[in-house]
């Protein structure tokens, strides 16, 4: 049995997807690519907003969640590669709302383990664990899937520092 970091939800840098930075003036991009880690509630003056993390190649990135965001994001898969692009508004009885479009390739992916999953892992791994005891024959495939996770995880993280030719192998 091998032991796997548990990612943290933290950003490098935070976002309001499409808006514009009140301190600065400046726009914020409209758009994020990236594998997408999950989310967690943030208190503020207005209640709890949601914080959305992105793993890019340039960072963790955090992004502020609006009524139409979490929603989408809600039904992403953590650990796929998503695209979320900010659309405009559209009128509502309670004044504009933000829209969004958010794209998921299915085939690109990595494991993601957080604090939402930890307790569902802790007692999956106890169970495996108690089988592994039981017939040590398993210790081979235990050890080829850590492997091919190796081997895959390398190949995201080439990817994500622009080592494209370690990704084709």
């Amino acid at each position: 049995m091998a032991f796997q970091e548990v990612n943290s939800l933290d950003a490098d840098v935070t976002i309001a997807l499409g808006k514009v930075d009140k301190t600065t003036g400046k726009p914020f991009p409209k758009e994020i690519e990236g594998y997408y880690l999950g989310s967690r509630s943030v208190a503020n003056k207005r209640g709890d907003s949601k914080l959305h993390f992105f793993q890019t190649a340039k960072g963790n990135v955090g992004v502020w969640g609006t009524t139409d965001l979490d929603r989408k994001l809600g039904q992403v898969t953590v650990g796929s590669m998503t695209r979320a692009t900010s659309t405009g508004t559209k009128p509502t009885p309670n004044g504009d709302m933000y829209t969004y479009r958010v794209e998921v390739d299915k085939d690109n992916s990595i494991q993601v383990q957080n604090s939402s999953t930890e307790e569902n892992t802790a007692s999956s791994l106890s169970e495996s664990y108690a089988e592994d005891s039981e017939d040590d024959n398993d210790d081979d495939e235990v050890q080829a899937l850590a492997l091919a996770a190796a081997e895959k995880k390398a190949r995201v993280e080439a990817l994500l520092k622009g080592n494209r030719k370690a990704v084709s192998k």
